[in-house]
């Protein structure tokens, strides 16, 4: 399976399970297992998608599902052929 296959998939699976397209806090402390102050850290961490409106700070899906796969493999899976 592709890369693109299984971003497309894993983002499908979250938008149901959901029922949104934004994650807040509280959704990513429910998918990651993470407690609030981990998961606040990870949103104040340079390199994460986060989105703010207002008050508000979401990431969406697509971002959140692309940032996992990136930081859990460290980014092997995005590598072409000619790198790895």
């Amino acid at each position: 399976m592709k890369i693109e296959e299984l971003i497309c998939a894993e983002v499908e699976r979250l938008s149901k399970k959901f029922g949104k397209e934004f994650l807040e806090l509280k959704d990513v402390m429910q998918i990651t297992g993470l407690g609030r102050d981990k998961v606040r850290e990870i949103f104040n961490s340079k390199n994460f998608p986060l989105s703010n409106y207002g008050h508000k700070q979401t990431v969406s899906i697509m971002a959140f599902v692309i940032w996992q796969m990136k930081n859990n493999t460290k980014g092997d899976l995005f590598k072409t052929d000619e790198e790895n």
